[in-house]
């Protein structure tokens, strides 16, 4: 999905990429969590991007393809199983897994318990209610094909399991005593066309009512970014939240 080749890289270049780490730069994380780290693409980043002394440590089901690099510590972990993971962190960075997980409410606890206070999540995942997505599920009945890619090795890994939106994921994190949840943009490829646009006016109304009637300033936050280009258009979410100080 918009995944740019780079063979230099020696991996797939995704548009949320440099998002996150201008979350980690404006946060000042100087010591970061990437679960699952099966790309290895943020501790080759992490450093030259943020102009800082990031310490990166990698969790993940299997072990890194050989580019990747940048890690202080790589450990082979099930992610469907609590976090081994003793340090607090400045931050954790989940990229495309909470769609994937089996349990995304152990998976977002278990980043909770390894966060310092006022530590950051950011999770990024498929935006499945897109304007386009949520089209075609009216079409076909359901988000995602099960059987796609059933035959490779690793289909049941990479099959999306719930049909994840900014919505959702932000009751996920509210609920596990998240605070501070923004929904960041991404600049993807390609424009959108008119018919686009109209399709999206409906969520964009509703979300602009429920503003105006909000009872107060968190729920006007929430019904802002739920209307915004982000989560309505976009067809990443990049999502950061901070732990109660």
């Amino acid at each position: 999905m918009n995944a740019t080749a780079n063979p230099a890289l020696g991996y797939p270049y995704f548009p949320y990429y440099p998002v996150v780490l201008d979350i980690l730069r404006s946060r000042l994380a100087d010591s970061v969590l990437d679960a699952p780290c099966d790309r290895g693409w943020l501790g080759d980043m992490a450093r030259p991007a943020t102009g800082r002394l990031v310490e990166v440590d990698g969790i993940g089901p299997a072990t890194l393809p050989a580019p990747a690099s940048g890690y202080r510590r790589l450990t082979v972990h099930d992610l469907e199983t609590p976090l081994p993971a003793t340090v607090a962190y400045d931050a954790v960075v989940c990229s495309e897994a909470i769609h994937r997980a089996i349990n995304p409410g152990l998976l977002v606890r278990g980043f909770r318990d390894v966060l310092r206070p006022g530590g950051t999540l950011v999770l990024t995942a498929p935006n499945a209610w897109h304007v386009r997505g949520r089209l075609q599920a009216l079409l076909r009945g359901f988000h995602a094909d099960p059987w796609t890619g059933a035959g490779r090795a690793d289909a049941g890994a990479r099959a999306a399991v719930l049909p994840w939106g900014f919505a959702q994921l932000h009751l996920l994190l509210a609920r596990h005593g998240f605070g501070d949840i923004t929904l960041h943009h991404v600049a993807e490829a390609g424009r959108r066309g008119w018919l686009e646009r109209m399709l999206g006016w409906p969520a964009r109304r509703y979300c602009q009512t429920r503003v105006k009637h909000a009872q107060d300033e968190d729920s006007r936050h929430f019904w802002r970014q739920a209307g915004s280009d982000p989560s309505v258009h976009g067809r990443w979410l990049v999502v950061s939240a901070r732990r109660p100080a």
